[in-house]
């Protein structure tokens, strides 16, 4: 079996703000998994492929998201460092700091 690839960067906030798909198990509060394209469940301790990806399924509205607190900041895992969306120009810029400690 191939390795699965890896995963660079995930949002902040968990796959069900974004309403992706639970765990078959029923599980709503899976984590972004360390491969691309999964999630992880606790409770069955697996990776796993959703059924659907919730608002990544369709057009986006960006600045409706933000309305509701949904935020596309992420960290990159390959740096450490937290990546904040910006609305305006639909643009990533790195945030040296620790956003939990400002």
């Amino acid at each position: 079996m191939s390795e699965l690839p890896k995963r660079t960067w995930h949002y902040v906030q968990s796959p069900k703000i974004f309403e992706v798909s639970p765990c078959s198990c029923g599980n709503v509060d899976t984590e972004w998994s360390e491969y691309k394209d999964h999630l992880w469940c606790d409770k069955c301790q697996k990776d796993f492929v959703p059924e659907h990806h919730g608002l990544f399924d369709g057009p986006i509205m960006v600045k409706l998201c933000q309305l509701l607190g949904i935020s596309f900041d992420r960290i990159n895992l390959e740096t450490g460092h937290y990546e904040q969306f910006d609305v305006e120009t639909l643009e990533y810029k790195a945030n040296l700091k620790n956003k939990d400690h400002e």
